[in-house]
């Protein structure tokens, strides 16, 4: 891994951003301010896009970095999911149960990582960046032109593969680990 000259940089501002843009988008909820909610969250998720790449180009991929990425990723899905559920209240209640597996199967993941690594996992699967994609092309969707049940399912589907896989791999992986490609990968150089 390649470390910056700083822990100040582009990609690690853009990460923050998203973690400093959180509350703000929770307090936009608060105030019923669906408009300034859609737009920032956008802008999150737009910075989600970007960092990563961003990053790898500058040379400027770093420990930090990658925790900093995880953390705003995090938030902004649980942000972005929990205005979702606020503006949009029937469509949550229509498909509470699918929600609920899906919640129940990260929450799996995360309860194994912090038993296995006393801290939340930071692999940055491919999955997991095809799941991000989906979650935020279904908020977003929805957000902007409504809800489109093929997104929804695609979205669930992704997120189902995601959290499976990093459950594997957090039992295969003994020690804490970031920029893990992906289960795939792990078994073929063993």
């Amino acid at each position: 891994m390649i470390k910056g000259k700083s822990n100040w940089n582009i990609p690690n501002a853009l990460s923050s951003f998203r973690i400093v843009a959180a509350p703000v988008l929770l307090l936009l909820i608060y105030i019923d301010h669906q408009t300034a909610f859609k737009w920032l969250i956008t802008c999150s998720f737009f910075t989600d896009m970007i960092d990563g790449w961003i990053a790898r180009r500058l040379h400027q991929v770093s420990k930090l970095g990658s925790i900093l990425d995880s953390i705003g990723d995090s938030l902004t899905i649980i942000v972005g999911v929990v205005g979702l559920a606020i503006f949009n209240k029937g469509l949550f209640h229509q498909y509470l149960s699918i929600i609920f597996l899906v919640v129940l199967l990260h929450l799996i993941q995360l309860g194994l990582s912090l038993w296995r690594y006393r801290k939340p996992s930071s692999f940055h699967t491919w999955s997991a960046k095809v799941a991000a994609m989906g979650i935020g092309t279904f908020i977003l969707t929805t957000l902007h032109f409504g809800f489109y049940p093929w997104i929804f399912y695609a979205a669930i589907l992704l997120l189902i593969v995601d959290a499976i896989e990093e459950s594997i791999l957090v039992l295969l992986i003994p020690e804490w680990k970031n920029d893990v490609k992906g289960l795939w990968w792990i078994l073929k150089k063993k």
